[in-house]
């Protein structure tokens, strides 16, 4: 009969890793020696070693591989109505897929990424509701989801070809790999990195409080994405360094994306105002809510200042205090890996697309001598 091993998904040296369950001198296993982490059992059928997500729990990790052995005794003891593995795979569901997929994206990917993958394939389950299973799809039938993204959902075309790769990837574990190779994708629009300019800076943070102007200064100096911002602690402010860290903070679910810490120096302003910030007692978040739990806010009242400046709250965003940081550390001459770094981004190529060119510019085409080409 088939073994199912138990084991569990943990964070070491700043990746995860599969481990299996440590035993006790008397042979049982010992629940305890691992830190916090999601529980998969694991087993071979037809040569190929398969996992199942078994929760967070090791009751739930003990049901799980119960009834997965059973599953496998009765398919070995030829109980009718019990088909190979690859059979029963490609007949199931598409919701029960739907679901299955999401318990592994939860168990290995990260909390916003996860949310993701849930609208998307919730959105594309509402779809193809009629579908019997992942293999009665067609690429005619993603070419008219696509349609149905663009038209009934509004959605741009980076939009639709995000959600597309989200779809391609569930098929391929579903057993149609290259499905999506087959439809028609549409044109990824490039878009030129949107910043703020120094009379709308001056305006929005001339109107801000106390609370508002450090919590702003850190997106516009730092060039944090809303969560780092969001989930940043005291202890991450290294005021003897003039350092700002971005950690993991596994017990709040959020993990840098792609996992990557990482250190960006502060200036000297920031540093100046965060001294002076006023700490929460017992909380260790540096922006908490009023009961002292996490900032959801922080976009509504970025607006809410916009709108008491006078100025267009449809233009102010949390993201683009990145884009300016961004534009301005390269105008400042900072190479441009060196930005790469604090930005946290993948490629230098993203990086480079800050590279906006000279403001001066303009004065120097109005002093090109017009006349004088038009006589030549």
């Amino acid at each position: 009969m088939g073994r199912i091993n138990i084991i569990k998904r943990i964070k070491t040296d700043r990746r995860w890793k599969m481990v299996s369950i440590p035993r006790k001198r008397n042979g049982n296993y010992d629940w305890k020696a691992l830190p916090a982490g999601r529980y998969y059992i694991e087993w071979y059928a037809g040569g190929k070693r398969k996992r199942q997500a078994a929760g967070q729990t090791v009751a739930q990790a003990l049901e799980v591989a119960r009834r997965k052995r059973h599953q496998i005794e009765r398919r070995a003891l030829g109980i009718p109505g019990y088909k190979n593995d690859e059979e029963e795979f490609q007949r199931q569901p598409l919701h029960v897929a739907v679901r299955r997929y999401l318990d592994v994206v939860e168990g290995l990917k990260r909390p916003n990424t996860f949310r993701k993958y849930r609208t998307e394939l919730e959105r594309f389950l509402g779809f193809f509701s009629g579908k019997a299973t992942a293999h009665s799809i067609t690429p005619n039938d993603l070419n008219e989801f696509m349609v149905y993204l663009k038209n009934e959902k509004r959605l741009g075309n980076n939009s639709v070809i995000q959600t597309m790769v989200i779809i391609a990837q569930f098929m391929r574990k579903q057993g149609r790999p290259g499905l999506t190779r087959k439809i028609d994708l549409p044109q990824k629009v490039v878009t030129l990195p949107e910043d703020y300019s120094d009379k709308e800076l001056r305006g929005f943070f001339g109107v801000c409080n106390p609370w508002e102007e450090v919590l702003y200064y850190t997106f516009l100096l730092t060039g944090f994405r809303e969560q780092e911002v969001v989930h940043l602690f005291w202890e991450d402010v290294k005021f003897s360094l003039n350092m700002i860290q971005v950690k993991a903070k596994p017990h709040l679910g959020f993990y840098p994306k792609r996992s990557e810490e990482r250190e960006v120096p502060a200036h000297n302003h920031l540093m100046s105002l965060l001294r002076k910030h006023p700490r929460v007692e017992g909380v260790s978040l540096v922006f908490p809510s009023p009961r002292g739990h996490r900032e959801l806010h922080m976009l509504d009242k970025c607006k809410a200042a916009a709108r008491r400046a006078e100025l267009d709250e449809s233009r102010f965003t949390l993201r683009k205090f990145r884009s300016t940081y961004a534009t301005r550390m390269l105008q400042a001459g900072f190479d441009v890996r060196t930005v790469q770094h604090w930005m946290g981004h993948k490629s230098l190529e993203t990086t480079m697309r800050y590279l906006a060119p000279a403001k001066e510019v303009h004065a120097k085409l109005d002093q090109m001598d017009i006349a004088g080409m038009l006589d030549q």
